[in-house]
């Protein structure tokens, strides 16, 4: 399973950002990555990639990649292996396994469907959402307007706000309207009663669409409508030709809560199944900088461990009396 985000046109988008982009090809493998800096120096990092058709094909790409990254002076490279490799096969060539990167699972529904199964498999909320949709003056539609494209920016920082996670700059958005006019994104508006609620932007490759952002008004209504836009983004995408509509990242495991777990419920109402990446995989490079990387790391964790034990602690006799 080959992302879009391993395409040369969305490394070209990357260059048109600023990134320093690094990519290398051969039979049965290729990738593209960027160089990242921290706190020890650069280094050399694949989002979902290589992609690559077996482990014979991975030794290589991580062989190419590894010394192209050395040459660069870079000091470790993190892999994010696309299907069909397991995250036991990227263990098996990775140091260890890293949070924080690119979601290491995510949420897809087959478009191959017919239309009515697709809409069976949503649960009960979301298939009447969408059914009572127009007798709430609920419209959808792909974007028309060059001023709901400026709205959808605005409503999208407004609910990273009321969300806390960060939104993209705004040259990000301006590079990003060239893939809109070659066609390979898409930015489609939910509107009730032709006042623009919910502005949503999507990536269609030759099969899936990825479903990227969307800014909402801070209203309760863009959350009723919230639902039927997802839906007609699937039908339009199952109209287009595509087969998969892919809702772009879930929580790491079900049994432990994190920053994906409230997303993750709602994208598990539309139907569908959760797919298994990789997972991010940490090469060492230049053995004595990665050792730094690591002690650094492990003062932090055990910081952490402290801090977490010292707020656990019962409070002394003094502290939880009143101060007069």
């Amino acid at each position: 399973m080959a992302n879009f985000f391993q395409t040369e046109r969305w490394w070209q988008f990357q260059e048109e950002l600023g990134e320093r982009v690094v990519s290398g090809s051969g039979p049965g493998w290729h990738y593209f990555g960027r160089i990242v800096r921290d706190s020890i120096g650069p280094y050399l990092y694949l989002p979902y990639g290589p992609v690559v058709a077996d482990e014979r094909g991975l030794d290589a790409a991580i062989a190419h990649a590894r010394a192209q990254a050395k040459q660069l002076g870079c000091y470790r490279l993190i892999i994010e292996p696309s299907l069909p490799i397991t995250p036991e096969q990227a263990g098996a060539r990775g140091k260890r396994m890293l949070t924080g990167f690119q979601p290491s699972r995510t949420h897809v529904v087959d478009l191959t469907q017919s239309e009515d199964d697709i809409i069976r498999g949503m649960n009960t909320t979301r298939r009447k959402q969408f059914r009572g949709a127009a007798k709430r003056g609920y419209s959808f539609a792909e974007l028309t307007d060059d001023a709901d494209y400026e709205l959808g920016i605005e409503l999208l920082r407004q609910t990273g706000e009321t969300r806390s996670f960060e939104v993209r700059d705004s040259e990000y958005f301006t590079h990003f309207r060239g893939l809109v006019d070659e066609g390979i994104a898409r930015v489609f508006t939910a509107k009730q009663d032709g006042e623009t609620k919910v502005v949503g932007y999507v990536v269609d490759d030759e099969d899936t669409r990825y479903y990227l952002y969307v800014g909402r008004d801070t209203s309760n209504v863009s959350m009723h409508i919230s639902g039927p836009f997802i839906a007609f983004l699937m039908l339009d995408a199952k109209e287009r030709g595509l087969t998969t509509f892919d809702f772009y990242g879930i929580s790491a495991r079900d049994d432990v809560p994190d920053e994906w777990t409230g997303f993750t419920t709602f994208k598990r109402t539309f139907g569908g199944h959760a797919v298994q990446f990789s997972g991010a995989w940490e090469i060492p490079v230049l053995p004595a900088k990665y050792a730094l990387r690591r002690t650094l790391d492990g003062l932090h964790a055990l910081r952490a461990k402290l801090a977490s034990r010292k707020t656990d602690a019962p409070a002394a006799a003094s502290d939880a009396a009143p101060k007069e």
